[in-house]
């Protein structure tokens, strides 16, 4: 007996020992880490036990830093990462020594077959190099203005479905907006990336329309995603099993792209593109063929996602600021007086366009951007060594509502974004560098074309009793009980 007890006490002790040893990584290599690391799951314990939203807790740790640290260590249970701090810093990483630092620590090594991963957003290099230089060209001017009536009448059954609610209620009505642009979202992405008409709004529960849902809202998929961002080598153990099931888009995809092929029409949608890829030469890095090309679509679900979330919080915030929501619907009246309900008149919503810009400031959509080190790295000016994998991480909310880089940085200021005003590089709701999103054009169009078509029908404002959290569930931004505004019909 005396024998196990010594047994369990020195496992115990080389336990404690080998811990402390991992948790002194940074210290060891002379960086500065951040204190209250816990023995089991280092900085990441409120985040891991969803008592914080993921993306708002590595905020949380960039504050806790000192302020004037160009980067700080921290660790993932036992795993050292290093969170940057520095725009100057992030641009050499990111921009300069871009090969070093071009694939995403997101899904870990081995990229499992997923519609998240195996495609812009996740894929690592040199497939993602390549996948970029097909899929940029599927995303000019030319093809957004193809795409804009799909994305304009699309709207359609959200704006009867406001109609509907406003003559109920006499002309006023509470709506859930985070829940109305989940809805059109749904829709649009049917159209835009699947090739097929939907209506949510009236539809509510259709096959498609609760797996949507799902996707939005499931709390297996708030883990999947907590999973991939911050713990990618539980993905490369427990596999594809966790991540986003596609089963549900599969035959939907496959009708619309077997139904163009053998029509030849053109609607204007994603299909379209991805019928010529498919068509078209093949390289062996990355074959436009059988699963691959249904991960494609997964581009739009990732995007236009987070446009719904720039929507949705930018909406929130002109409905507190009477002043600003007023100049974006003067702007949105005269471009439409202009150009007519036309892109041309969406390209022309400038103070439109600087609120889309600060509401992904101030609520950025992905607010965690994520890069591995293919080989060891040193620090320029320095003498720290990062060892090949170190997980780099940058936070949104940290970097985009510091006070060193952004005057009143809590407030909503659309002034902020002025053209001929230079704004702090400390701003990268979209990414930096050569890995930025791709799809930026067409998010910002999405958001645009939400709230304009709102505001040019409805004042929206909040009641003073009604309070907005983020979802600790969630690691993309998301508000736990929805975003209740009140909606009244304008004369």
């Amino acid at each position: 007996m005396s024998a196990l007890l010594l047994a369990v006490i020195v496992s115990f002790l080389l336990s404690i020992f080998y811990i402390r040893r991992k948790l002194t990584y940074w210290k060891r290599r002379g960086v500065q880490q951040l204190d209250n690391t816990s023995y089991l799951f280092g900085n990441f314990k409120d985040a891991v036990l969803f008592r914080s939203a993921p993306g708002w807790h590595l905020g949380q740790l960039y504050r806790a830093a000192k302020s004037d640290l160009p980067y700080v260590g921290f660790y993932i249970f036992h795993k050292p990462c290093l969170l940057l701090r520095d725009p100057e810093l992030i641009k050499q990483l990111f921009v300069r020594d871009f090969d070093n630092f071009c694939d995403r620590h997101f899904a870990g090594s081995v990229q499992k077959d997923s519609i998240g991963m195996k495609n812009l957003f996740g894929l690592k290099n040199p497939a993602w190099r390549y996948l970029r230089s097909k899929i940029s060209p599927t995303l000019t001017k030319g093809k957004l203005r193809q795409m804009f009536p799909l994305m304009t009448d699309t709207a359609l059954p959200m704006m009867d479905h406001l109609d509907k609610l406003s003559r109920e209620k006499n002309g006023s009505a509470k709506v859930d907006v985070q829940e109305l642009n989940y809805k059109y979202t749904t829709d649009l992405i049917a159209s835009v990336a699947l090739g097929t008409r939907l209506n949510c709004f009236e539809f509510p529960n259709t096959e498609f329309a609760k797996a949507a849902r799902d996707f939005f809202h499931s709390f297996k998929r708030m883990v999947a995603l907590v999973t991939v961002f911050f713990m990618p080598e539980l993905v490369e153990k427990i596999g594809s099993s966790m991540l986003f099931n596609s089963q549900f888009v599969k035959k939907i995809f496959w009708d619309a792209v077997d139904s163009r092929e053998k029509s030849g029409t053109q609607r204007g949608d994603f299909i379209d593109s991805l019928v010529n890829l498919k068509n078209g030469k093949q390289n062996p890095l990355y074959k436009f063929e059988g699963d691959n090309l249904l991960y494609q679509s997964g581009t739009f679900f990732s995007g236009f996602e987070s446009s719904s979330t720039t929507a949705t919080f930018t909406l929130m915030e002109l409905a507190r600021q009477k002043e600003c929501q007023d100049k974006a619907r003067e702007d949105i009246m005269n471009a439409i007086a202009k150009h007519g309900w036309t892109y041309e008149a969406f390209s022309d919503m400038k103070y439109l366009d600087k609120c889309v810009a600060e509401g992904v400031r101030l609520h950025p959509s992905v607010s965690t951007i994520d890069r591995y080190t293919r080989k060891d790295y040193q620090i320029p000016g320095t003498d720290v060594i990062l060892e090949k994998g170190t997980p780099i991480y940058i936070s949104l909310y940290g970097l985009q509502q510091d006070g060193r880089f952004f005057e009143e940085p809590e407030l909503f200021k659309p002034e902020r974004h002025h053209e001929n005003q230079k704004l702090s590089d400390g701003y990268i709701p979209f990414g930096v560098g050569p890995r930025m999103c791709v799809g930026v054009r067409v998010g910002q169009l999405h958001a645009k074309i939400a709230i304009a078509t709102i505001l040019k029908e409805y004042e929206v404002y909040q009641r003073a009793d009604e309070t907005n959290e983020l979802d600790n569930r969630s690691t993309f931004t998301a508000a736990a009980n929805g975003i209740n505004l009140q909606f009244k019909k304008l004369n």
